[in-house]
């Protein structure tokens, strides 16, 4: 039976990327189809082989427990790729890199700016190797501008990116949200400005440098906070509320907390449907939005009050049914017990390297659903150098000699 080919099959990808923004990046192309090889230093291999926690036969941990555990975030983040080994630092290792980029589609890299021409590899070099070739650089600040050596993580992407300013509550500390947003939706956009720049080469023949930045992915979340900012309808931090919408809020239950959305008129007339108090249908000071919103610590009392003499899904029962925009707040555990995500395959199960499944152990499944001809990670994170004589033979032409060569001399 002939398979269909994965959207990006036939594509390939060197992933020089660490952490999480970069490896989160090249896992999802190569869950699309792309051939990603992943390159890591020889002996000790990607730093996250190796920290915990750990993934392994007897489960996961915060150390290890058998000699076959491995570092679940390279379990995780390493799917579907292949792996080789290659000593950066070392001349030698920096010519067989741009013998590999000859002839590889994308190249994917979140070094600090500058540290590939350091390495002899930056992107004028590549192009002049392969005018095909597709540099995606991901870093905090980008390529240019006055921060662009800075270094960052997530905490600082949200700090410098506008986010820790709109989040928490007055009279507190700036709140940093608690998902590692930076590190994780930047690598999304850069998917975005990889498939773009395939499109484009596929019309001029000519590849590009895709340059994003954590800071400009932070920054663009923010369309509704500029937007109302910048009509002085918006004081920070936003707390659980915002001014497009009133009821907009977070609500107390018996037994947890119920969020609550009334954007519309609309929304509000069945908010008060569902809460049995059609006496406010015609009260003034909540007709329309803005009416709420000058009204907005009474609003918030009344829906409060109904709120909080009943259970959570009671209430998210009650008000979707009545087709309110609400929802329960979930606790992490609830999350990964959700019958929705595992019906849409969103926690499947994680694979050792050797393919042995470790007990009680998910990771994320492909969050682009297709129709036609369904996707999933659907290889286990390989072991170090798994791949090296394959890929050195095919793509640099490398036999079996000189690769021992190599080996001996710590440059594979």
């Amino acid at each position: 039976m002939k398979t269909t080919p994965k959207p990006l099959e036939g594509l390939r990808v060197l992933d020089l990327t660490r952490y999480l923004a970069g490896p989160y990046c090249t896992m999802l192309l190569a869950g699309l189809g792309a051939e990603v090889i992943k390159v890591e230093p020889p002996g000790r291999g990607d730093i996250y082989r190796n920290r915990a926690p750990f993934g392994g036969p007897k489960g996961v941990s915060d150390h290890r427990q058998t000699p076959q555990d491995v570092g679940l975030g390279l379990v995780h983040r390493a799917r579907n790729k292949k792996s080789i080994t290659l000593n950066l630092h070392e001349a030698e290792g920096r010519a067989l890199l741009r013998t590999l980029c000859e002839d590889v589609d994308v190249v994917v890299e979140n070094y600090s700016p500058g540290i590939l021409a350091e390495m002899g590899c930056d992107y004028e070099t590549l192009k002049a190797l392969n005018e095909r070739i597709i540099l995606c650089s991901i870093s905090g600040f980008g390529q240019d501008g006055p921060m662009r050596d800075w270094r960052a993580y997530d905490p600082i992407g949200q700090a410098v990116g506008g986010i820790m300013a709109v989040t928490g509550f007055h009279d507190k500390p700036p709140v940093r949200c608690g998902a590692a947003i930076a590190d994780t939706v930047t690598p999304l956009v850069a998917v975005i400005g990889v498939l773009s720049a395939l499109l484009r080469r596929g019309i001029t023949g000519k590849g590009d440098w895709v340059d994003v930045a954590m800071m400009d992915v932070l920054a663009f979340l923010l369309p509704e906070v500029v937007e109302f900012y910048q009509g002085g309808m918006m004081k920070f931090p936003l707390e659980n509320r915002h001014p497009g919408g009133v009821p907009f809020n977070t609500f107390a239950a018996t037994d947890g907390h119920v969020s609550i959305a009334c954007i519309t008129d609309k929304d509000w007339q069945a908010l008060l449907g569902a809460m049995d108090r059609g006496d406010l249908l015609d009260d003034a000071r909540f007709t329309h939005v803005e009416d709420r919103r000058e009204n907005l610590e009474t609003v918030e009392a009344i829906v409060a009050e109904w709120v909080g003499k009943q259970k959570r899904d009671a209430v998210v029962d009650i008000l979707q049914g009545a087709k309110v925009v609400c929802g329960p707040v979930l606790s992490l555990d609830e999350v990964l017990e959700s019958a929705q995500l595992r019906m849409r395959g969103m926690f499947p199960g994680l694979e050792l390297p050797s393919g042995e499944m470790i007990p009680n152990a998910v990771g994320l499944g492909m969050p682009i659903q297709f129709r036609e001809d369904p996707l999933k990670f659907d290889q286990a994170a390989p072991e170090l150098g798994q791949h090296n004589a394959a890929v050195y033979r095919d793509l640099a032409g490398i036999d079996e000699v000189t690769l021992d060569r190599l080996h001996q001399n710590g440059i594979v």
